[in-house]
């Protein structure tokens, strides 16, 4: 048996963190919302990141990317990104990957 994000818990973060980029896009520069939404991730997956739950955390990682385009290219009238550059961009300016922090199974002999 393991243990997964509940959907109502992915869809209240998903939804907090597309509230919370709306709301900075256009307050600071990007460079400085980018090491801000590094810091979230990076908290999620430490409180999320248990054995078993490695398909959730990809799956809010995938959100993420997609929220960050999508608000980084509502800046201003003129697209910013497509999803080459964006790819690109992320080439340069990483998001942390999903990793597990707390193994909860043991190999027991």
């Amino acid at each position: 048996m393991g243990r997964k994000t509940a959907k109502s818990k992915f869809r209240q973060k998903i939804k907090e963190l597309n509230q919370w980029l709306k709301k900075i896009r256009n307050l600071v520069n990007m460079q400085e919302w980018w090491a801000l939404l590094t810091m979230k991730l990076t908290g999620h997956y430490r409180y999320y990141g248990v054995s078993g739950n490695m398909p959730e955390i990809r799956a809010f990682y995938r959100q993420v990317v997609i929220l960050a385009y999508k608000w980084a290219n509502r800046r201003s009238e003129k697209k910013s990104y497509n999803w080459q550059q964006f790819n690109r961009y992320l080439q340069y300016n990483p998001l942390p990957q999903p990793r597990i922090y707390h193994l909860t199974y043991t190999l027991s002999s």
